[in-house]
């Protein structure tokens, strides 16, 4: 009976004295720290209609102190492309701030208003405006990257994937500055839209009155229907030489990897330096939860460290 015993006891220990580091902490990051940043929210950047009636806003978080020029981190919201708001990525923008980022994170019209690539004009109109405003907001205008998760991972992707395509700007404002980026940060984005379970997921949607988030933001179509509007969405299609080097984040438990193995080995083929990070135990948005936000952001500022390095001026950042 001893061995009974002992492993009773040793039960009810772990019931009553639960060790702690091993429940992953899922608490909300909440949007509460403000030392050294200065917010200047719902910062008009663009129009969207020809009449200038429709205009899209940006949240903006920068260092309070330093003479910059800073380097600066456009910031996309996930959502499926048909949810979300700016807000979202306020605690991301306000930690990179305090690590010397200008963080710029903008509206985009999502599919209920206008379906792909309104999205896309409007990330790339945003960047604009970013470079437009450098001296305004003390921005290098030589090390602007991107980031995103989930549906916003992949408009960070594709902003890297279409550096300097111009097809892709829309009609929106500053059309005369450029919306390359030096860098950009993709987590747990699909880089393709055509990957098998994407397309089983959207043909057992279609059947459903609700649909799908990915086919309303192809406007409707399926991929067996319509597979060319599924490959222009794709940033798969478009990696090459001209894009920047790019960080890719996964959680463990969220299909790691598996959306951008393809896109990765295009940029080996090009010699375009990227990373691969995978966060244990991590879920799906794990970048607003405690136990994965600070891991997140010391991996981003690495790598825009290494990859966005300052050309001289007062070492900032």
């Amino acid at each position: 009976m001893r061995p009974v015993i002992i492993l009773v006891i040793s039960a009810i220990a772990v019931l009553c004295f639960p060790v702690e580091a091993q429940v992953p902490d899922r608490t909300r990051v909440r949007p509460d720290m403000h030392e050294g940043v200065v917010r200047e929210g719902h910062l008009q950047f663009t129009h969207v209609d020809r009449n200038k009636r429709r205009r899209l806003t940006l949240d903006l978080y920068r260092p309070k102190q330093g003479q910059g020029p800073f380097p600066a981190i456009v910031i996309y919201f996930g959502g499926g492309w048909q949810n979300g708001r700016p807000g979202i990525f306020a605690p991301v923008a306000q930690a990179l701030a305090q690590r010397g980022y200008v963080c710029i994170v903008p509206e985009y019209r999502l599919s209920g208003e206008k379906p792909f690539p309104a999205a896309v004009h409007d990330c790339k109109a945003a960047i604009r405006w970013a470079r437009g405003n450098a001296r305004r907001f003390k921005i290098d205008p030589t090390r602007i990257a991107t980031m995103g998760g989930s549906a916003g991972g992949h408009l960070s992707g594709f902003m890297g994937a279409t550096n300097g395509m111009a097809r892709f700007e829309g009609e929106g404002d500053y059309r005369s500055v450029s919306s390359k980026v030096q860098a950009s940060v993709v987590m747990c984005g699909p880089m393709s839209l055509l990957l098998p379970h994407i397309v089983e997921r959207v043909e057992k949607a279609a059947a459903k009155s609700e649909g799908d988030a990915i086919m309303a933001f192809m406007d409707g179509a399926l991929p067996g229907q319509k597979t060319g509007i599924y490959k222009e969405a794709s940033p798969l299609t478009h990696v090459g030489g001209h894009s920047p080097p790019m960080l890719f984040i996964d959680g463990e438990l969220d299909r790691p990897g598996l959306r951008h193995e393809e896109f990765r080995a295009r940029l080996t083929a090009h010699e375009i330096p990227h990373d691969f990070l995978i966060l244990p135990g991590a879920p799906h948005p794990f970048w607003s939860m405690k136990e994965w936000f600070v891991p997140t952001i010391e991996a981003v500022d690495g790598f825009l460290t290494k990859h966005m390095p300052p050309k001289g001026g007062d070492g900032s950042k």
